[in-house]
């Protein structure tokens, strides 16, 4: 059985790389490379909401960010208790706090605590900036602006964006265009007559898909290794980020082997392929969104895999999530082997 695995793998190979699956793979990757690399900003700009308290007399500072503001971003409080609470409830907002000072006002910046320090300088600029312009005189160097952070120095700091995007990356190319890979060879070997040929031989369904699925996971293997490697470094946990794609792309091709083998050819399957695509690829919403993580979303079987890697590629010592989504692929894995396994051989005999 094993032997003829193995036969079967080397003939896939051979034929993945005469399909030029090869080059698709590694010109995908180069250019999602190029994407995080060069074209991802590290830190992505967020409109931030803005509290403001003014104690001074006349609360000149306030009223002139309220005729600057034109989104609404700017709001004016009374109080610092006041200013506390709506940060606390509103974790994309700062705080700026006035008070009576001399010859310009006493400033203390509000932080949440993930803002990083390029954020914080130029928040710190730009109130110096404004005082100026109402006041007329520029801030004083030896008079330093107090900053405040709200939720402790001890807060993670932010993840730059080009490292939290990874994971879609990985999740969108070997986990699901396998999917398409795999119906393509099927397509290609049932109008050879390779597969009625295969149910007569001494080789198993199972092994036939099996074969194939591999070695389209061999391609999602060398993809992960190209991307990975220059964006994260050394920090995650390669074996664990394999494994996850690994399991995720046998998951993906068998399940196109499955929906492929009830159409006639390729054409036929494109539509149904995207569709079935973008309905994998709804959890990534609450990858982006965690707010958004309703009870139905999370039965999605990809739901596991996309939060598996990225504990996986920036560890936070929850290896649970990493097991969790590694259990629940491997079962996902053998039940989908049986099924098409199963259906192949009704379809072709059938036929």
């Amino acid at each position: 059985m094993l032997r003829r695995l193995w036969l079967s793998m080397r003939r896939d190979n051979l034929i993945n790389f005469r399909n030029h699956y090869y080059t698709v793979v590694l010109a995908v990757a180069a250019l999602y490379l190029v994407a995080l690399m060069w074209l991802i900003p590290e830190n992505a700009t967020v409109q931030h909401a803005t509290y403001v308290v003014d104690q001074t007399a006349g609360a000149r500072v306030a009223a002139d960010l309220q005729t600057r503001d034109t989104q609404g971003r700017v709001t004016v409080l009374s109080t610092p208790d006041e200013l506390r609470t709506a940060m606390s409830e509103n974790r994309n907002s700062v705080g700026l706090l006035f008070a009576d000072g001399r010859p310009l006002p006493a400033v203390t910046l509000f932080f949440q605590g993930h803002e990083n320090q390029r954020l914080q300088n130029l928040l710190a600029a730009s109130t110096e900036d404004l005082l100026r312009e109402i006041y007329g005189q520029p801030w004083p160097h030896s008079v330093p602006i107090a900053h405040e952070v709200l939720r402790g120095a001890g807060a993670p700091p932010a993840v730059p964006l080009r490292q939290m995007l990874l994971p879609i990356f990985l999740f969108s190319d070997p986990a699901l265009v396998g999917l398409i890979f795999i119906a393509a060879l099927l397509f290609m070997e049932k109008q050879e007559g390779t597969l009625r040929a295969y149910l007569v031989s001494p080789g198993r369904v199972w092994e036939y898909l099996l074969s194939k699925a591999l070695t389209l996971t061999f391609l999602a293997l060398i993809f992960t290794l190209i991307l990975v490697q220059p964006v994260m470094g050394a920090g995650p946990d390669y074996l664990a980020v394999l494994a996850l794609m690994a399991l995720g792309s046998i998951f993906s091709a068998l399940l196109g082997a499955w929906a492929a083998i009830y159409f006639d050819n390729l054409a036929q399957f494109l539509f149904p392929a995207v569709a079935l695509m973008a309905v994998l690829t709804l959890p990534t919403a609450s990858y982006l969104a965690p707010s958004f993580s309703p009870v139905w979303i999370r039965l999605f079987p990809t739901y596991p895999l996309v939060f598996g890697l990225r504990e996986a590629l920036s560890p936070t010592g929850r290896p649970q999530i990493i097991y969790t989504a590694l259990a629940t692929l491997l079962v996902l894995d053998g039940l989908l082997l049986a099924a098409a396994s199963l259906s192949f051989r009704r379809q072709i005999a059938s036929s």
